[in-house]
């Protein structure tokens, strides 16, 4: 090797051992910036809600028929129009970040918020909330809604955030209407509904075991926050124990095995009150358990035996007996004080044995009547049939109890629409026309007393589509005179919404409307 190289070589070595020389020490190498942490989780986030009720009967929202199908559907999908505690439409909580209508209330348009998910991670669009309206109104599917939604003459999607709704008539109360409980926006591709719940909501279904349970887990892309900003729900999941006895529920409650009841039995209210880890949330409504009265065929079908029915009936002693007083009698309408205005307030009915027997008689029934009452096990349906059976029986009425499962009664044979004799639960609406179009005009999808009265009928749609709330007060107050009179119902009562919960849990806001209906994105673990 030449003499040069070996020069250049020395130089190189040595520049080497010169830069390493002057290198700074590991430990003075500035570390790297660390990342951003992610944004902190509120201390309300995080728990397992437990929840016990019966079984439900129908898993598509389209055929919601039960408590517990309505209390579930919801959890796991949207309202296009959210209606709050007091029954108001809460622009906050709906799929519609904006709506308006044109003066005549016949034009409806709703901007929707951008960004929602289904939680299969398709985007939720106009198209979505088409799909679901005409799916409700199709008479082909045969939804409950189809009546209700029989107004709707076109449904259309200018863009993906913008669905318009064109009416034949005049709807004030159409918000009211789209926030039905069937009405939760469902995906266009489902291929299912009664098994793939592929929804919005905050709580995606992990799994459903008929007859056992279903288990929720927390949508971790819900478009919702609270008012800091912290994305909801807040729980981390849910799980619903398919319990249908009512003191096996009350029991759970107060071992710790469930967290919270919904239509909480009004006999159960002061052993929970007394105990210190348990809370009991109450709520006037216009829930009633509604005694009907088939009125196609014989006995019910002749005016007379309603009347005498009416007035062989106690309403007082059924509410205090049944509920504890929890609740006001009823006027054997369908329409409660909570509608303000609208209700006709009236003297109670005063009970007249004598008149009973008297209408019976002049009916052809003067050796007496015999009659079987086919209804729910569940709480407080056997007091309320006890204690009318104890009634009826001092005007002639010989009345048989037959008690079968909640999910038997509501069931797919929809034994509560043909009996002679039952008693149903009515949740509250939001207004009175629901329970005229769902179950007491001649072609009501639901009308389980079978009856069909023309005037009636037109009162009815008179009172759906007029925009004077004047007028609107006179004819919701001729249709209950026509209850009173004729109708084919006894309503003893419209009790109050009652809750059962954990003495940790919190969040809770007691709803007039719907007893189901309490909103379970903003409830949390103390």
């Amino acid at each position: 090797m030449s003499k040069k190289w070996i020069i250049i070589m020395v130089l190189v070595l040595i520049m080497g051992v010169f830069f390493v020389s002057c290198a700074p020490d590991e430990a003075d190498v500035p570390a790297e910036e660390p990342e951003e942490p992610e944004e902190a989780i509120s201390d309300k986030h995080g728990g397992i809600l437990r929840f016990a009720f019966y079984a439900p009967t129908n898993m598509d929202p389209a055929f919601l028929s039960t408590i517990a199908d309505e209390h579930i559907a919801r959890q796991y999908s949207d309202h296009l129009v959210f209606i709050d505690e007091e029954n108001m439409p809460d622009i906050n909580r709906s799929i519609a970040k904006n709506w308006e209508s044109n003066d005549e209330a016949m034009v409806w348009t709703f901007e929707l918020r951008e960004g929602i998910t289904f939680h299969d991670g398709k985007e939720m669009t106009s198209e979505d909330v088409k799909f679901t309206y005409d799916r409700l109104r199709d008479p082909d599917i045969g939804a409950a809604t189809v009546d209700m939604y029989s107004n709707i003459v076109d449904i259309t999607t200018p863009d993906d955030y913008t669905v318009i709704f064109e009416l034949e008539e005049s709807n004030v109360d159409f918000l009211l209407d789209l926030a039905d409980y069937h009405a939760l926006v469902m995906d266009t591709d489902n291929p299912d509904f009664n098994t793939n719940f592929n929804g919005t909501g905050p709580f995606m279904v992990e799994r459903y075991e008929p007859e056992d349970r279903i288990i929720f887990t927390r949508n971790p892309d819900y478009w919702m926050t609270d008012d800091e900003d912290n994305q909801l729900p807040y729980l981390d999941g849910m799980e619903f124990l398919f319990i249908s006895d009512s003191s096996a529920q009350i029991e759970a409650l107060r071992g710790g095995q469930v967290d919270y009841l919904i239509y909480l039995s009004a006999e159960f209210v002061p052993m929970l009150e007394e105990d210190e880890n348990t809370v009991v949330y109450e709520a006037p409504s216009n829930t009633a358990w509604v005694i009907r009265m088939r009125s196609d065929q014989p006995p019910a079908d002749d005016v007379r035996v309603r009347q005498a029915f009416k007035a062989a009936t106690d309403r007082s002693a059924i509410l205090k007996g049944a509920i504890d007083g929890l609740g006001v009698t009823g006027r054997d309408t369908p329409i409660g004080p909570a509608y303000g205005d609208f209700y006709l307030d009236v003297p109670e009915p005063e009970r007249d044995v004598e008149k009973a027997k008297e209408l019976l008689a002049e009916a052809g029934y003067e050796d007496g009547l015999e009659i079987t009452i086919t209804t729910q096990e569940s709480s407080p349906v056997p007091a309320i049939a006890t204690i009318w059976q104890e009634q009826l029986a001092e005007a002639g009425i010989n009345a048989e109890i037959q008690l079968v499962p909640s999910d038997v009664y509501f069931g797919a044979d929809n034994m509560w629409l043909e009996v002679d004799f039952g008693i149903t639960d009515w949740g509250s609406r939001p207004y009175p026309q629901p329970y005229l179009d769902l179950a007491y005009t001649s072609d009501a999808p639901w009308n389980e007393t079978h009856w069909s009265d023309s005037e009636l009928d037109e009162l009815a749609r008179q009172a759906g589509r007029e925009l004077d709330h004047d007028k609107r007060i006179q004819l919701y107050h001729e249709i209950q005179e026509i209850f009173m009179e004729r109708g084919p119902i006894i309503v003893p009562f419209f009790n109050n919404n009652l809750w059962g919960a954990s003495a940790d849990l919190k969040g809770v806001q007691p709803t007039s409307g719907l007893g189901t209906a309490l909103d379970l994105r903003t409830v949390y673990f103390e």
